[in-house]
């Protein structure tokens, strides 16, 4: 069976990355999910566009990679998936270009 294609980033060990975490219109504000290093599920105040260090990653094949970060403003350190990660300090819009 033909893999999916990977539609997330790769960060490298040392980079900073951004979270992506953005307020969605119509719903209240809801935390990051994160992780232990155990898989457990940590109550957090991370927020859209905070700055992180990338420390290690896990491959997850269902799940799409972890990365263990280190928030830059406090030292704090997190296990994030990669869907909540971006190069850009703030979201990229998609903007559709109109049909010829």
């Amino acid at each position: 069976m033909p893999r999916k294609p990977n539609k997330q980033d790769v960060f490298c060990v040392g980079w900073h990355a951004f979270v992506n975490w953005p307020l969605r219109p119509g719903r209240s504000p809801s935390p990051v999910p994160l992780l232990d290093s155990f898989g457990n599920p940590l109550s957090n105040d991370l927020a859209d566009g905070q700055e992180v260090e990338i420390l290690s990653w896990r491959p997850k094949s269902s799940q799409g990679s972890l990365y263990q970060v280190r928030r830059i403003a406090d030292a704090s350190e997190w296990w994030i998936s990669a869907s909540h990660l971006r190069r850009q300090s703030h979201a990229v819009v998609a903007v559709e270009s109109p049909l010829p």
